[in-house]
């Protein structure tokens, strides 16, 4: 039974102060919930409104993934969705532990790692995460500049692709990015001056690629790790290329060629 209490400890979860005390957020919708459960994440509490979510099979399923399966109301739903037309089913997990991530990662003789700086927009942070899944990127770095990972529109908008490679907010981009030149990572910042078109690119089988915001671009400290500078050649008159976009061009490029 959902308890008053325990709704309201899960609508608490909305706000970002909350998810950091309680190292815990919501994901929403059967795909993500079950991606989540295929990566072996756990899940603490789910929720669902038997009337807009039937599957019985799945229901009874969920019983031995999670330590609780509610039924909520749908007024309940809906006031902790962030869509408009709800499936009617959310659940609360851990925030990801990614500790061990990094010692194995920089043992790779070939990787390809994303650092993200600036990026503010939840939807452009979500589709990044989408797009680095797609071409199977070894790791995604958040700078403590962009959108909170763990925000709904961010979790809602990767599709069930943040469960899929190691995604990790990292509080010190100048360290991390000292870290990966130590390790023989070759930097590549997406720049418009100053930089080399990409086609005449041969990049390095340990890459870092910097993505910065599309109003602001890199910024000048972390600018200043890159070994060489990107540029997108431009064929037409738009004034800038979204990050997400920009992103999906650069890895499309590496992975082809």
């Amino acid at each position: 039974m959902l308890t008053k209490s325990k709704l309201a400890y899960i609508k608490n979860l909305l706000q970002k102060k909350n998810r950091e005390e309680e190292d815990k957020f919501i994901i929403e919708g059967w795909k993500s919930i079950e991606d989540a459960i295929h990566a072996g994440v756990e899940i603490e509490t789910i929720l669902y409104d038997e009337h807009r979510f039937e599957n019985i099979k799945v229901i009874n399923s969920l019983k031995h993934s999670a330590k609780e399966v509610l039924v909520a109301k749908a007024k309940e739903i809906d006031s902790i969705s962030d869509t408009v037309a709800s499936q009617g089913i959310i659940a609360v997990i851990p925030k990801f532990l990614m500790g061990n991530k990094l010692s194995a990662l920089f043992k790779k003789q070939s990787a390809l790692i994303v650092v993200l700086d600036g990026i503010t927009d939840p939807g452009n942070l979500g589709t990044i995460i989408r797009t680095c899944d797609w071409f199977d990127v070894d790791a995604l770095f958040i700078g403590n500049n962009s959108v909170e990972l763990y925000n709904p529109k961010v979790i809602r908008s990767t599709m069930g692709s943040v469960f899929h490679l190691p995604v990790i907010e990292e509080p010190d981009l100048k360290d991390f990015l000292k870290k990966c030149r130590a390790e023989k990572y070759t930097i590549y910042s997406t720049e418009l001056s100053n930089s080399n078109d990409i086609r005449q690119i041969t990049f390095a089988k340990k890459s870092v690629i910097i993505i910065g915001s599309e109003s602001h671009g890199i910024s000048k400290e972390i600018s200043s790790f890159a070994d060489t500078r990107i540029l997108i050649p431009q064929f037409g008159k738009a004034e800038s290329l979204n990050a997400a976009i920009a992103c999906g061009v650069v890895l499309s490029h590496i992975r082809i060629k």
